[in-house]
């Protein structure tokens, strides 16, 4: 136990020395280029919720809407920068969150000459697309899987499991309405009925946005708005997407739309914490050391948290 421990510590020290290098590099190299800068780099990787980010200690998983809308309004207050360059691999999110994020960047679009690009990697689909709608051009690799524009709402029927183990609930609520949605029980025809008038109201949303966003029609978006996904070279066809190419594809349309002679210097506004993936060592947890190295170690601490977005309306 006691190996355990020192092993578990130096595997810590090296970590914090590595973290501590890198991120004190990456600050001497963003200083000098910060008065030069003229594209804001924002990262939205991972699936876009509302959810705490947990302090600058956190690991910064998924992408937060409250940090990537703080990211949009600096880069738009910052008199150097002349672009936003969106870099999205992400399958989606809450309706809200998604909904958030798209509406800080229409205010840059509308309120600046800021010229905003979207580069779609391997997926930028639902919640993802949406927030690259609001961007004046997106450029998708032939390959990346987009589209999947549409609202979910899901829940699950446990009752026959648990009376198979012997397990009974029980409920006490305010209203008739108030545990919609319960794995408990069999939704009734009216919640259904009113939650299909929330997804409707959402999905419309959804659709505005990208009519907004995009300059497209209605007409010709509503056949392609059933959920279906679409490849990077599909969604160009069907007038989702402006272009195909890579990272520096878009980082070239960028310079080109905001009139930037020469190369364009990037300003990474998403840089992550200085601890990054080492948050959970410095956590108020009582775990032993060991304990926390193989959790962390573990592939299954490294999962997306799809288990932790909050029961509500996907995108």
């Amino acid at each position: 136990m006691r190996l355990n421990r020192v092993l578990a510590l130096a595997l810590v020290t090296l970590c914090l020395i590595a973290a501590l290098g890198n991120w004190l590099g990456g600050s001497v190299s963003k200083s000098k280029a910060q008065g030069s800068a003229n594209v804001a780099q924002i990262n939205v990787y991972g699936v876009i919720s509302d959810e705490a980010s947990g302090g600058p200690f956190s690991s910064g998983e998924g992408a937060n809407a409250n940090k990537l809308i703080s990211n949009i309004k600096k880069a738009r207050e910052d008199d150097g920068i002349k672009a936003i360059l969106l870099r999205i691999n992400s399958p989606g999110g809450t309706a809200a969150a998604s909904q958030a994020v798209y509406e800080e960047l229409m205010r840059t679009r509308k309120d600046t000459d800021i010229k905003i690009v979207a580069s779609l990697g391997d997926v930028a689909a639902s919640g993802g697309y949406y927030i690259a709608s609001a961007a004046d051009h997106i450029v998708a690799n032939p390959s990346s899987i987009t589209g999947s524009i549409g609202v979910i709402v899901q829940t699950q029927n446990v009752t026959s499991l648990l009376d198979k183990i012997g397990v009974q609930t029980s409920t006490i609520k305010s209203g008739p309405l108030k545990d919609i949605l319960s794995p408990f029980r069999e939704t009734k025809p009216e919640e259904r009925k009113i939650l299909q008038s929330v997804v409707d109201e959402s999905y419309q949303q959804f659709l505005d946005a990208i009519v907004a966003g995009r300059g497209m029609s209605l007409e010709k978006l509503k056949p392609l708005a059933d959920g279906r996904i679409y490849t990077g070279t599909q969604a160009k066809d069907n007038k989702l997407v402006d272009s195909l190419g890579n990272y520096y594809d878009a980082l070239d349309k960028t310079a080109e739309l905001a009139n930037i002679s020469g190369d364009p210097k990037v300003k990474d506004f998403g840089k992550g914490s200085l601890f990054g993936d080492f948050g959970p060592f410095l956590s108020t947890s009582n775990q032993s050391f060991p304990q926390l190295t193989t959790e962390w170690l573990s592939s299954k601490s490294q999962w997306p948290r799809w288990h932790k977005i909050p029961l509500t309306i996907m995108e």
